[in-house]
């Protein structure tokens, strides 16, 4: 376990209950990956961040790494402030995955992904007094298509979201937590069929065994499709005020740095993104082409700030 690598999708209620306690429990590496910020509104349930995180503006990968070093300075934390991609499972090397994310888009590409890369993680999910979790390995058991057969449908819902009671969420982390330290310790005695419901108001906890079906679309394929088609519309990522825009190229980070730092303004460089204040407005462009406005209000709002934004750097930015 001291020598395992743990990836973390997701650095918000759940995700920064897990990263605290596999911080403490004396994992090697934690790799955090979450686009956003620390809002005031979701600190009642979000336990590793705090006030002055929200003033700072500072983004919850970034925050999340300085409060584990703290925790546990032995702990190696890779901060990701992307949201989760392809690219990035492919790329990053981890020995388990734990989705504590808060749609199913997001969770979908990680199930086709473990399908298609082989790799194990553990899902996680909260919805009003009622949480799920449970260790998937497509190659041992049943993928999260085979738990949810609806999930196109859960997929199309992603924003609709519903109050999640404070108290559950902490239930959720630490069963996902105890899932991953299993896994890590011992992977021959874990069951990978069945699935965990916790009711945190009727302190209730089920197992439920689940049945790999021999005709689901996406564990049984004799190909996975991973689709990830970027889309040039402005987007709200779910219960945030945090919006992305992918541009049609890839970004030259270096002249786009340039253009900024002529006119004043700081710029806080990264590998694959940097992060600056366009009038008055927090942005991350990255190497992709993909950019992120944080704290707009609402979808035209974000709409006219990268509208702004895209104005003045046409040149640099071709859409």
């Amino acid at each position: 376990m001291r020598q395992a690598t743990v990836l973390i999708a997701g650095c918000g209620a759940l995700g920064s209950y897990v990263a605290m306690q596999l911080a403490r429990t004396g994992v090697k590496k934690l790799i955090l990956i979450d686009p956003d910020q620390v809002s005031l509104t979701n600190l009642q349930r979000q336990a590793l961040f705090n006030e002055e995180d929200v003033h700072k503006k500072h983004l919850k990968v970034l925050a999340a790494r300085e409060h584990l070093h703290r925790i546990n300075h032995e702990v190696e934390v890779q901060a990701l402030p992307a949201p989760l991609s392809v690219e990035l499972l492919t790329e990053l090397n981890y020995d388990l995955v734990v989705d504590c994310l808060d749609n199913y888009q997001a969770r979908d590409l990680i199930n086709r992904m473990a399908c298609q890369l082989g790799f194990t993680y553990v899902f996680g999910s909260c919805a009003g007094n009622f949480g799920n979790v449970m260790l998937i390995d497509p190659a041992k058991g049943p993928c999260l298509n085979d738990v949810f057969p609806n999930l196109e449908d859960l997929k199309a819902t992603d924003c609709d979201l519903i109050g999640v009671t404070t108290p559950l969420i902490p239930l959720v982390a630490s069963s996902q937590v105890s899932l991953a330290l299993h896994y890590l310790v011992d992977p021959t005695s874990i069951a990978y069929d069945q699935l965990i419901t916790i009711d945190s108001w009727g302190m209730d906890f089920t197992k439920f065994q689940i049945q790999k079906r021999p005709t689901c679309p996406v564990c049984t394929a004799n190909q996975i499709v991973v689709e990830q088609t970027p889309s040039t519309q402005v987007r709200s990522l779910c219960g945030s005020n945090t919006y992305m825009l992918d541009l049609t190229t890839q970004l030259d980070l270096n002249e786009l740095a340039n253009w900024l730092v002529d006119r004043k303004i700081e710029v806080a460089k990264n590998p694959k993104f940097i992060r600056f204040t366009f009038n008055d407005n927090e942005l991350s462009a990255f190497q992709s082409g993909r950019l992120l406005l944080y704290g707009a209000p609402n979808l035209d709002d974000a709409q006219n700030q990268f509208d702004r934004f895209l104005a003045v750097t046409s040149h640099i930015l071709n859409r």
